[in-house]
């Protein structure tokens, strides 16, 4: 029996989180400033590929932005 070739893709996620305090008037605009701080803090990842010794490395491929909570400082 002859054997096949087959296509394979790994996505790898790596999750990173950063707690820190901003001032809103609102839960929504607390939401805007964190997607917007999280964009500027990680611009530097962008396009980055990891280099591994076997067959290339790992390419970029995207960046997701999901804030865990936003909640008011009492």
């Amino acid at each position: 029996m002859k054997k096949k070739l087959y296509n394979v893709k790994i996505d790898l996620t790596v999750w990173y989180d950063r707690n820190f305090e901003i001032e809103a008037y609102d839960e929504l605009e607390a939401e805007v400033k964190a997607r917007e701080m999280a964009r500027e803090q990680t611009q530097h990842l962008i396009g980055v590929d990891i280099d591994v010794e076997n067959d290339g490395g790992w390419a970029y491929g995207d960046q997701d932005y999901s804030t865990a909570y936003v909640e008011l400082e009492e």
